[in-house]
């Protein structure tokens, strides 16, 4: 991957495959990342609390991006791997890869400023 500060993007083709789609720029906010534990506490018959852990141990919370004045081709771009379902792979510049969908995003318009939005993406993490 070249030094670069934008993300690159693949989409998932069938088979085991992702095909480059290019660089998405890096969202302009920070990235919380969560795990979120899926134990879960049961109340034993002498009223003691228990714990139990089923076979999957935790779950990756989506990612929550804003993105400052895009383009709005950059908005179709979104709105395609939304439409189509489309599984994606984004190495960011640091080398930290996400694997998921993007599941929705809300736009802002600032109608006094031409072609310039403000959009909130969620990233579903599968993997």
């Amino acid at each position: 991957m070249s030094k670069t500060l934008d993300w690159a993007i693949e989409v998932f083709e069938s088979g085991s495959t992702y095909v480059s789609d290019g660089y998405i720029q890096r969202p302009n906010e920070d990235l919380q990342m969560s795990r979120v534990s899926t134990m879960q506490k049961v109340k034993l018959a002498d009223g003691s609390n228990g714990f139990i852990t089923p076979e999957t141990k935790y779950i990756k919370e989506p990612l929550s991006m804003f993105f400052a004045d895009v383009t709005s081709a950059f908005i179709t771009q979104l709105e395609g791997y939304i439409t189509d379902g489309d599984k994606v792979r984004i190495t960011t510049h640091t080398g930290i890869i996400f694997t998921g969908r993007f599941i929705s995003y809300t736009r802002v318009w600032f109608t006094g400023i031409e072609e310039s939005y403000d959009i909130n993406v969620t990233f579903e993490q599968m993997e």
